[in-house]
């Protein structure tokens, strides 16, 4: 367990070979789960949804919300610096415990810890059962149209480090002559960037107003 949490700023026996690991078992483990949860899914679905879920930035925010980084060991240089609160730090560690889990208890046990911490992603975040890459939805619609494609900027961060929540504004830009005018735009908030960028595509897809123009086009 020391390892899983040493930071290769640290020590030689540090937890860069548990985080190979432990990727390897948490992709076994959230593919397991996602088979057997989404059984009338196909497998584009399911690689989308697990890609979300085994993402650096939701692994850091659950090494965040367990204050995984008051428990890291690094270099005085490396704590200086934020290492405590750096994302991939707070991934890679968590993945390094993953790997711990299986090696002292098996896959059976890796998998019960594994859920058991997820458990608060799959019922409040992701939105598993209405999932959808609306980012790439909104792109084709717009590519079809031969328009430009949508840009995302993030407008918004709010709370503390361990608890952030991005506003991110999607825009896309009237054709032709049009162009001169405000674009088309939408916001839309979550608990990762990209999570708030699916969002504000969602919401410009949904818009009413820009609904009926993609459909009068």
């Amino acid at each position: 367990m020391d390892q899983a949490l040493t930071h290769c700023s640290q020590a030689a026996a540090n937890n860069e070979r548990l985080e190979f690991l432990g990727d390897a078992v948490l992709k076994i483990v959230i593919s397991e789960y996602l088979f057997e949860t989404f059984a009338d899914q196909d497998e584009g679905f399911l690689t989308k949804v697990r890609a979300v879920l085994v993402s650096d930035s939701v692994l850091a925010e659950i090494g965040a919300r367990y204050a995984l980084g008051d428990y890291l060991l690094m270099s005085r240089n490396e704590t200086a610096n934020g290492g405590a609160l750096r994302k991939s730090n707070l991934a890679d560690s968590l993945e390094a415990l993953f790997a711990a889990c299986y090696l002292d208890g098996g896959l059976a046990r890796a998998r019960e810890f594994i859920l058991r911490i997820f458990q608060p992603i799959f019922a409040e975040e992701i939105e598993l059962a209405d999932f959808q890459d609306y980012k790439s939805v909104l792109q084709e619609r717009v590519q079809a149209l031969g328009w430009k494609l949508p840009e995302y900027r993030v407008i918004q961060e709010a709370g503390p480090e361990h608890d952030k929540v991005f506003t991110s504004e999607v825009l896309v830009a009237r054709p032709g002559v049009l162009a001169r005018l405000r674009p088309y735009a939408a916001q839309g908030q979550n608990k990762t960037k990209k999570g708030s960028e699916q969002q504000a595509a969602k919401n410009l897809l949904q818009d009413a107003h820009f609904r009926g123009i993609l459909e009068s086009v």
